[in-house]
């Protein structure tokens, strides 16, 4: 799925690297909206001196941008923002991380706390096990942040969502490809 969609990036040598995309599909009206690295990340800041933006090449052989966290300690702040007015009002939606851990990459075994805050909906946390869920060929993984329905009343308004790690462990070798909020089939 991941590689389909990893086709049709926009290569990094001499172009301008997208910080989000959205896609209707075309059968459904439905909207999905991407959210790349880089709008995710500080690139300022103390968050930001965490962080290096680096290429990773596909199976395919194309060139993606990435955030890959150098080494934090405490907590990790990743945030996306989304207009509820890019979406298709009286969708479910899903929200996930595309990400992965470096070989020696460590820290990660405290679980993560993944926050989803909709209007009128609060916020939902959620426990992940990032070390449980590595793929054994070291490819991306979807953390999931969680559900939510969109709704035309609250047209205009932002939801957000963060990656949060508590603790005072060393964590590095996070890479952080995206986040994705699409229909929840």
């Amino acid at each position: 799925m991941w590689e389909e969609h990893l086709k049709r990036r926009n290569k990094l040598n001499n172009q301008i690297v997208p910080k989000k995309e959205i896609r209707e599909d075309i059968s459904t009206n439905h909207i999905t909206y991407i959210l790349y690295a880089r709008s995710l990340v500080p690139s300022s800041g103390g968050d930001g001196k965490c962080w290096a933006f680096i290429s990773e090449k596909t199976s395919g052989g194309e060139n993606i941008e990435v955030a890959e966290l150098k080494k934090t300690k405490g907590q990790l702040n990743v945030r996306g923002d989304v207009s509820m007015a890019d979406l298709t009002a009286g969708v479910e939606y899903e929200v996930v991380f595309v990400v992965r851990l470096k070989k020696g990459g460590c820290g990660w075994e405290h679980p993560v706390t993944v926050i989803l805050s909709v209007p009128g909906e609060g916020g939902m946390r959620r426990q992940v096990d990032l070390c449980g869920q590595q793929r054994e060929d070291g490819g991306w993984i979807e953390l999931k942040v969680g559900d939510f329905k969109a709704k035309a009343a609250e047209t205009g308004q932002l939801f957000s969502f963060l990656l949060l790690q508590g603790g005072e462990h060393e964590k590095k070798g996070l890479l952080l490809q995206s986040a994705v909020v699409r229909p929840k089939f």
